[in-house]
């Protein structure tokens, strides 16, 4: 009779056990994977954004201020930027900032270094998220 009661009482712990560790298996490769699908959108996104630096390079200033597209998946995913690393939210954070202050900035000719940042700080995105 305790043989079965100590059977049953193993048996309920190592199930508890294996389905605890089940169920961590299973939330970690889920945030893996959205992790790794986020990194993917924000590089997608990132690279629609060449137009940037074509317009930099032509020294299109003017046009810059007037054809900046509003970002679609940062505005969306911004609760989702945990599942990044720190450089990766740093470097994301200070690329779509500089692209929030070029939409409608006034003068442009006179702040060509900081718009020509616009575009180091992209690639410094993209790098970043590899």
């Amino acid at each position: 009779m305790v043989e079965t009661a100590v059977g049953f009482v193993l048996g309920a712990i190592i199930g508890a056990v294996a389905t605890a560790v089940g169920s961590y298996l299973l939330y970690w490769k889920r945030e893996r994977d959205a992790t790794r699908r986020l990194r993917r959108a924000f590089a997608e996104e990132l690279r629609t954004y060449e137009y940037v630096d074509n317009l930099i390079a032509d020294g299109g200033y003017e046009r810059l201020t007037e054809r900046v597209e509003a970002p679609v998946l940062y505005e969306s995913a911004a609760g989702d930027l945990g599942l990044l690393t720190e450089r990766e939210i740093g470097r994301l954070v200070a690329f779509y900032s500089a692209l929030y202050w070029l939409e409608g900035l006034e003068d442009p000719e006179d702040k060509k270094a900081q718009i020509e940042s616009v575009a180091r700080k992209r690639q410094a995105a993209l790098e970043a998220l590899g």
